[in-house]
């Protein structure tokens, strides 16, 4: 069944069960509540956590149209064991409209916290939003007590919810596959309208000034004390797999402008994070690109650099942001240095330009190298992610890579993170052209239901799929041993991406010279049928996976707490 087939089968079948005459709400002002997603405790561990911005911008939009909204951060009390906690919140008020925000790899806490809502909030009207509720928005209404799901930009369709409009009219929610994106007008309200002042990152830093005590370095001072601040509404290039590029295109069925906010808009915006949060010591421009306009970035550093001077923001006050490769220059990365810009976010992904061409990254690994060369000259640092394979990827694209990657490892300036494989996004070029990947499950409490736990498309070339299988396989083993035979005290991303990329090269090897025999019976992949997202039934786990869950029980990793 083909995505408008099915799309129309469940069309029918939310109209006939009479549901969109149940969720209309009657008009008036409305008490609101938007909940952010919700990691593993591990992961927020590892990572500064901060609030999500989607939902407290949403909320401050809903608040400045004349309804009732708060948004709920669900980190911070499971960080900080201090409340509010959801409960608690959940009990405050009489909400009428519940909303959540989704990702793939938070989905399974999300669901409980919906379970919880749904307890103690019985009558209201719970809606999903996010990537995971966009993309595959039939398994967030089989599998959760969400009625509805928002598969666009969220401001309009939301509001209109709000204002009790009916169903059937409003753009960009699940069952009708068409939206109005943005204008311009209504994104730099709706960024304006996040409030700053009263957001909690105070509890977050005094949270992890606590945890690591007389360990903090400067640099982690920096990164402790960050504001994440966005000025654009998606990335324009398309890169096949990313699904933040694709998704609010698939959402509103037409091709979306991008959008940016001023210089002087998001100037402003720093300031009064500045003035409500004297502590921040780092401003992280999440944009998925923030570097593509390169006339833009450098007025940009001009107007920070006038506004330090005049003492509006602190001269100490650095930059973090995302960059393409193919976006570098001296004199952008010069302007950014002297703006107060520490590091960028650098997608590099490839060594191989076969590879960079079948992503459409559009940039070559020339380009990788010279970006990664003229960020160490002018000392803006380089964090630069790779991923080791891809569908059509040889063994010698993927040894490319991985040399190249661990030549940076060895060199204390730059960070690489390392990704196995293309993870199947919905919404990607990838998702939609591969079928054939290897999908790990998780069963979610209280129900009959599993979720994706990970998943991997394989390579076409045998021995990239040998070797996609043996890392996938034992890399959790061998770094452990590796940590022991070493014996690292504090593990950092330098010293674990140097293990993984070792444990690459080792597999390349003997994959070469005949040590490794292709595609053993032992790592060959579950043949079983494979996961399928919209089903309603309970689906074994695989076998390997009970296994390796089992092991870890019995052998705790010493690298878990990273």
């Amino acid at each position: 069944m083909d995505q408008s087939d099915f799309e129309s089968k469940h069309n029918q079948r939310f109209h006939l069960k009479g549901k969109s005459t149940l969720i209309n709400s009657p008009k008036g002002k409305k008490n609101i509540l938007l909940i952010g997603p919700q990691t593993e405790l591990i992961f927020a561990e590892r990572s500064f956590m901060a609030p999500a911005l989607g939902v407290i911008r949403l909320a401050g939009y809903l608040n400045k149209k004349g309804h009732y909204a708060e948004s709920f951060e669900p980190n911070l009390p499971m960080l900080t064991k201090e409340g509010p906690f959801l409960e608690e919140v959940l009990k405050s008020k009489n909400w009428d409209i519940i909303g959540f925000s989704i990702l793939e790899e938070t989905f399974i806490h999300d669901i409980k916290n919906m379970q919880l809502a749904e307890k103690i909030c019985p009558d209201a009207i719970f809606i999903a939003g996010g990537i995971e509720a966009q993309f595959n928005y039939q398994n967030v209404l089989d599998k959760t007590p969400c009625k509805i799901v928002i598969i666009s930009e969220g401001e309009k369709s939301l509001l209109a919810l709000a204002n009790g409009e009916k169903i059937d009219n409003i753009p960009g929610i699940v069952f009708k596959n068409s939206s109005v994106p943005l204008d311009q007008h209504t994104f730099d309200f709706a960024t304006s309208a996040i409030e700053w002042e009263s957001l909690p990152y105070e509890k977050y830093w005094d949270y992890y000034l606590k945890k690591y005590g007389d360990k903090i370095t400067e640099e982690k001072m920096d990164e402790i004390h960050t504001v994440r601040i966005f000025s654009r509404n998606r990335c324009p290039v398309g890169c096949k797999f990313c699904s933040s590029t694709n998704q609010i295109t698939w959402g509103s069925g037409q091709k979306v402008p991008v959008i940016s906010a001023s210089e002087d808009t998001l100037i402003h915006n720093i300031k009064r994070v500045v003035e409500s949060h004297p502590r921040v010591r780092t401003i992280y421009l999440t944009d998925d690109d923030f570097c593509i306009v390169k006339k833009g970035v450098i007025k940009f550093c001009e107007k920070i650099i006038n506004e330090k001077n005049k003492g509006n923001i602190p001269k100490n006050l650095t930059f973090m942001a995302f960059c393409r490769a193919s976006d570098a220059t001296i004199e952008m990365f010069n302007w950014m240095k002297k703006a107060g810009f520490r590091r960028l976010n650098i997608g590099i992904e490839s060594f191989s330009d076969k590879v960079l061409v079948e992503m459409n990254k559009r940039c070559t690994a020339k380009e990788n190298h010279y970006c990664l060369k003229i960020a160490k000259e002018i000392g803006v640092g380089a964090y630069c992610n790779i991923i080791v394979t891809t569908p059509e990827s040889t063994l010698e694209d993927v040894e490319a890579t991985v040399e190249n990657a661990y030549k940076y490892t060895l060199d204390p300036f730059y960070h690489v993170g390392v990704t196995l494989g293309i993870k199947p996004l919905k919404g990607t070029d990838y998702y939609e052209t591969f079928s054939d990947f290897k999908t790990r499950v998780v069963k979610v409490e209280n129900s009959n239901y599993h979720l994706k736990y990970d998943d991997l498309i394989f390579a076409d070339d045998t021995r990239v799929k040998t070797l996609q299988l043996r890392y996938w396989n034992e890399v959790d083993d061998f770094i452990t041993k590796e940590i022991e035979r070493k014996d690292i005290r504090h593990g950092n991303a330098r010293n674990l991406s140097e293990i993984k990329l070792n444990f690459l090269r080792k597999i390349i090897s003997d994959i070469k010279t005949n040590k490794l025999s292709l595609l053993p019976d032992t790592m060959k992949e579950n043949k079983a049928d494979p996961y399928n997202e919209r089903q309603t039934v309970d689906v074994d786990i695989e076998v390997e996976y009970k296994a390796k869950e089992k092991n870890k029980k019995n052998k705790k990793s010493r690298y878990a707490s990273w």
